[in-house]
């Protein structure tokens, strides 16, 4: 009942929160001049195709904000089936007033001598009437009625807001004003309703039938919200340092020479401070962290541990060392640590070679440096971080296993988690499928959101954008629009920062050329940031109002829900009521626990008897006709179609050419190993011809493979229940790891790459169903026994196989189960497990 009423009341708080939510700006920002005339705006109805009037009374109705820079030209412009024109513009009297004009051919009907009101919102709706030729127009306050003989008979209209792209009907001049809320009605129904919020790209789709208005050069107002503001950008003669304080939002950008130069995020201006004396610490660009709580600017080098911070009365560096070395810490990414007062790097990249170094250093104690290899995470550079409480989290990157630069380097999307008392590692997630939106690097610094338990950090995809990072699912959100950059110069660096009083994310842009000539650019963009997908609209789905109805949809959506939710809750107490008696009834009638598997899933999903590969449990090959061929495959043969499931189960398109031979055939020169690889192609295509129609695909230098529907790969399978989403697909999931760890019998630096990520993938989602409440006991057990192949030292596991266990009354069993795995802890650790016996057993008592 407690959890019903924490839902409820959640709901409620959601239900105020959207409500009390501020309607977002929306509308099209027509463009004009002073941009070039190919770059003005226009937004057409219905695509320029006519709409009908059916000898019915046609108005158009809709809002417009007119701006400084250019009130003059035309707003609209309606072109009959008889090629007769109606436009509303603005005109100019010798005295520089500006009014609107209604122009009927080439007939001028002055509607105000009012100057125009600009900078506030004004309704406007035109109505012509074919039967009688009559035009009714309102602007604001002001109406006009005009008799144009020559609407008479109109069958159908074109209309097109801003620059009119009709042939023979464009106008030099256009207006600068922004447009929303356009509708058109019919006699007295309305038919067309574009309200210019929700877009798709250059397209806008009316809410009643979705009939497109397309737009050229547009600048969608809803747009900002998403839309990275450039506020700064300077060329240097050489790299920069660049800090941040988010608390007076300034930025601080060191140079290796004598100046200091300070933006002022609030008067949008830059100072430039000439350095008194003194050293700066940093041996290579963006080694320089402002510390808020000490007010303090503080240069370092991580390489010869050294380090200075600006005294901000003298201008002076707090050192006098000169840095000697050469660096090895290129693109790493490191945070400050206000816990201890220490910097805390990982990764890097110099003479050639990635890193995987925590490197804790403490700049402001005698402490010694402290050097920590994370075997876990593989060689890498330009990957991101945070902090969270005593957890470093790092993300992504760009390296390689071996850390060497000439071995085939990649991109890496994965989330680790490090402790920072301990130093363990654990990985949250990897993506292992192709990225949508194509490959990309991460920034060095990440956005915690606590709200949302989630990270922000911007990355090179599509030029430049925001994305969101969920912390348990590899799950990638886009949270802005793309710069557009195009980073192909040598050096890059990219850094978001976040200032609570301002309320804003702050972007550095620093690329520089070979020379050291250099660029630095800085954004803004609102906090917190909104998904780019929330402002897009598509033609089947209608855009989302901001009117009352809107939140009245909302409700009665949050009250679908509300009551979805709570049945579902009420099926799970009648479920838990009504199956756990079952299973339990099964174990009391002297039913072996290692015998649960065969009573929960009898009936078997996958059919291994024939047309399979499995990789689980061993590798094992059973052709079309149920006969054992794994013989057949000699060890070039069994590496080659190893390789094959890996890569292309990583990505669609497969395996490298070059980084095949380099695997399987290395010292061998170039012309022959592509030959040996050629005819051991040959052979491979030849025997997977028995198991079904197995396909190995060639495309632009990568190889891959590809399996018919009646092939079964068990390691491809969970791979796709995997982001399928596991949760939902236990059985599946168990039925299969269940056979086993994955390639037992095969050790090879490469493979056991795969073998890792796929363990950690694995144990993390057991350890997830272990804590789910409605899970029954026998289901339970059995994840427990496929976490003890993947991690014979699984404590999850223990003590959920024995609380179980003794909670049935088998403490007899739940003992030997401890004592095994006190065995292999000894064995293995050289330590006594921690834990008794009887401690377990007592809180299973205590939780029960």
């Amino acid at each position: 009942m407690k959890s019903i009423l924490n839902l409820l009341t959640f709901l409620f708080i959601s239900i105020c929160t959207a409500i009390a939510a501020s309607p977002k700006e929306y509308g099209l920002y027509i463009r004009t001049y002073p941009y070039p005339k190919d770059e003005f705006t226009s937004v057409v109805l219905e695509n320029g195709y006519p709409i009908r009037t059916f000898q019915k009374k046609l108005t158009l109705s809709f809002s417009i904000f007119t701006r400084e820079e250019n009130v003059f030209g035309s707003i609209f412009r309606i072109i009959t089936n008889n090629n007769q024109n109606i436009d509303l513009l603005y005109s100019v009297d010798k005295n520089d007033k500006r009014y609107p004009i209604l122009v009927t051919g080439k007939t001028v009907h002055p509607l105000s001598d009012e100057n125009v009101k600009k900078g506030v919102w004004v309704n406007v709706s035109i109505s012509i009437d074919p039967k009688t030729g009559d035009i009714n127009l309102i602007y604001d306050k002001t109406s006009a009625f005009i008799k144009f003989p020559e609407l008479k008979d109109t069958e159908s209209v074109r209309i097109a807001f801003g620059y009119c792209p009709f042939e023979n009907f464009s106008l030099a001049d256009v207006a600068s004003v922004n447009v929303k809320d356009i509708t058109i009605n019919r006699g007295k129904e309305e038919i067309r309703r574009w309200k210019l919020g929700h877009h798709d790209g250059n397209t806008c789709y009316d809410e009643l039938f979705y009939k497109p208005a397309t737009t050229y050069n547009p600048h969608w107002i809803i747009d900002q919200y998403i839309t990275w503001n450039k506020l700064y950008s300077a060329t240097f003669d050489s790299s920069l340092s660049i800090a941040f304080d988010p608390n007076i939002g300034t930025f601080y950008m060191a140079t290796d020479k004598n100046n200091l130069y300070v933006y002022h995020l609030g008067e949008k201006k830059t100072d430039t401070i000439s350095i008194k004396g003194g050293e700066i610490a940093s041996n290579y660009p963006n080694q320089l962290v402002f510390i808020p709580d000490q007010n303090q600017l503080l240069s370092y080098n991580l390489d010869e541990n050294i380090y200075s911070s600006l005294n901000p009365i003298s201008h002076r560096w707090g050192n006098n060392i000169v840095s000697q070395k050469d660096h090895d810490y290129w693109n790493n990414t490191c945070v400050f640590n206000p816990e201890d007062s220490s910097l805390i790097s990982f990764g890097g990249y110099g003479h050639y070679r990635y890193n995987n170094e925590l490197l804790i250093s403490y700049p402001f104690h005698t402490k010694p440096q402290q050097r920590y290899i994370l075997k876990e995470i593989d060689p890498r550079y330009s990957c991101a971080s945070v902090i969270v409480n005593d957890t470093l989290y790092v993300f992504g990157g760009r390296g390689c296993p071996s850390g060497r630069q000439e071995l085939s380097p990649q991109n890496y999307y994965d989330l680790y988690a490090i402790d920072l008392k301990t130093y363990n590692v654990h990985r949250l997630w990897q993506h292992i499928t192709p990225i949508e939106g194509g490959e990309f690097q991460p920034c060095e610094h990440m956005i915690y959101d606590k709200a949302n338990n989630c990270f922000y950090v911007f990355c090179t995809q599509e030029g430049g954008v925001l994305i969101k990072i969920n912390r348990d699912n590899p799950h990638f959100e886009k949270m802005s629009l793309p710069i557009g950059k195009k980073f192909d110069l040598q050096y890059l660096y990219t850094n978001i920062y976040f200032s609570r009083q301002l309320n804003k994310l702050y972007l550095v842009i620093h690329e520089a050329e070979v020379s050291g000539k250099s660029y630095v650019e800085i954004y803004e963009l609102d906090y917190p940031p909104i998904p780019a997908t929330s402002f897009i609209q598509t033609n089947n789905t209608q855009e989302t109002s901001q009117t009352h109805n809107y939140w009245a949809t909302i409700i009665i959506l949050l009250s679908l829900i509300a009551i979805a939710i709570l049945s579902y809750i009420i099926y799970i107490k009648k479920r838990k009521h009504k199956v756990a008696p079952e299973y339990k009834a099964s174990l009391n009638n002297n039913l072996d626990v290692n015998n649960i598997h065969e009573e929960i899933f009898s009936a078997k999903q996958y059919d291994f008897s024939k047309r399979c590969i499995c990789f689980l449990g061993g590798f094992r090959i059973v052709d079309k006709e149920g006969n054992d061929i794994t013989l057949l495959f000699t060890r070039t043969l069994k590496m080659l179609l190893i390789a094959l499931i890996l890569y292309t189960g990583k990505c669609e398109k497969g395996i490298n050419g070059n980084k095949l031979i380099q695997m399987l055939w290395p010292g061998k020169p170039e012309d022959a190993a592509q030959n040996i690889r050629n005819v051991y192609m040959s052979k491979l295509r030849n025997i997977l011809e028995k198991i079904g129609d197995i396909k190995i695909i060639n495309q632009k230098g990568f190889w891959s493979i590809k399996l018919d529907t009646d092939v079964t790969c068990d390691y491809l399978e969970v791979l796709y229940l995997y982001n399928k989403n596991g949760n939902n697909n236990i059985e599946q999931l168990l039925e299969l790891l269940l056979h086993g760890m994955m390639l037992p019998n095969i050790e090879t630096e490469w493979v056991d790459t795969f073998k890792s990520d796929f363990s950690s993938q694995t144990i993390d989602l057991l350890c997830n169903l272990l804590k789910q409440e409605d899970l029954p006991d026998p289901l339970k057990i059995r994840i427990s026994d496929v976490l003890f192949q993947h991690d014979y030292l699984n404590e999850n596991a223990l003590s959920t196989k024995i609380r179980i266990l003794c909670t049935q009354g088998k403490k007899g069993v739940a003992k030997s189960v401890y004592d095994a795995f006190c065995k292999e802890y000894y064995t293995t650790l050289g330590v006594e497990y921690q834990y008794s016996f009887m401690e377990i057993i007592k809180d299973t008592l205590e939780i029960r």
